[in-house]
C-alpha cells in the first residue's frame, strides 16, 4: 500500500519541468528539468515530489526515457550503495544482469570500477551483460555461476551480490560470496523458499538481507 498522504492516483516514476519549490528545496529550480520517484500521481499534469527523490536529466535523454530511470537507479543505489556498503576496488554480482534493476546495476558498478560479474538466462543474454559493463557475463543455463566466479576470483569470491532471482540461487550465492561479503535479495524468480546452513554464513561472517524492490523513503536524505 502508499505511503500515509500519498495520492491515489497511478504512477511512481516521473519526468518534466518544475514549475513550482518549497520554501526550503535548494537543490532543483523552477524551469529545470528532473526526473524522480514519487509515492503516487505521476500520471497526473502537475505532481508533487521530494527534491531528494529526483535527479537531473542526464544529457542526451528526452522525458520519457528519463522517466524510466528512477524506479531501477535509485534501487541499485540504496540496496548496493548505502545498505550493503559496496566499497571502492571491491567486486559485485547481480543475478539477473538483464532485468531492469540488472542493466541498471551493472552500469553504475562498472562506471565506479568495480569487477562486475553478471548472470543471464543463454549465451545472448550474457554477451549483452559484458556490453552494458559487466567484466565476466555467466550463463546459468550452462555455468555453475559460483564456480566461475571463484575462478575468476582465485578464491576468495565477490564482496557484495544483488539478487533478484532467490530460491535454489541461495546456497550458490553464499559459495560465491567472499569472507565478509553481504547478499541482498529484493525478489524471487525462482522462488521464496530455500534450505540452508547457517555454519556457511557463521564461518565466512557473511550478512544476508531482504530488501523491497523499492527503496526506502529515507535513502537518500543524506547524499
Amino acid at each position: 500500500p502508499a505511503p500515509k498522504g500519498a495520492s491515489d492516483l497511478l504512477g511512481l516514476e516521473i519526468a518534466g519541468e518544475v514549475v513550482a519549490a518549497g520554501p526550503d528545496a535548494r537543490r532543483f529550480k523552477v524551469g529545470e528539468a528532473l526526473c524522480g520517484l514519487t509515492n503516487g500521481g505521476g500520471y497526473a499534469e502537475y505532481c508533487n515530489i521530494l527534491e531528494d527523490h529526483c535527479l537531473p536529466i542526464p544529457a542526451g535523454l528526452d522525458l520519457a526515457q528519463a522517466a524510466s530511470l528512477p524506479e531501477a537507479f535509485f534501487t541499485v543505489w540504496s540496496n548496493v550503495f548505502i545498505d550493503s556498503g559496496l566499497l571502492p576496488g571491491e567486486t559485485f554480482l547481480i543475478n539477473g544482469g538483464t532485468s531492469g534493476i540488472g542493466v541498471a546495476a551493472i552500469q553504475i558498478a562498472h562506471v565506479l570500477g568495480h569487477q562486475v560479474f553478471a548472470t543471464a538466462r543463454g549465451n545472448e543474454k550474457a554477451r549483452l551483460c559484458e556490453r552494458l559493463g559487466a567484466d565476466r557475463a555467466i550463463d546459468y543455463e550452462s555455468e555453475d555461476f559460483a564456480q566461475v566466479i571463484l575462478e575468476r576470483t582465485e578464491g576468495r569470491g565477490v564482496d557484495v551480490i544483488l539478487d533478484i532471482v532467490a530460491g535454489d540461487y541461495l546456497g550458490k550465492d553464499i559459495e560465491a560470496l567472499a569472507e565478509g561479503g553481504r547478499l541482498v535479495f529484493i525478489g524471487g524468480a525462482r522462488g521464496f523458499v530455500a534450505e540452508l546452513d547457517i555454519r556457511k554464513l557463521m564461518r565466512k561472517r557473511l550478512r544476508v538481507a531482504g530488501s523491497l524492490l523499492r527503496p526506502r523513503p529515507d535513502a537518500f536524505k543524506a547524499q
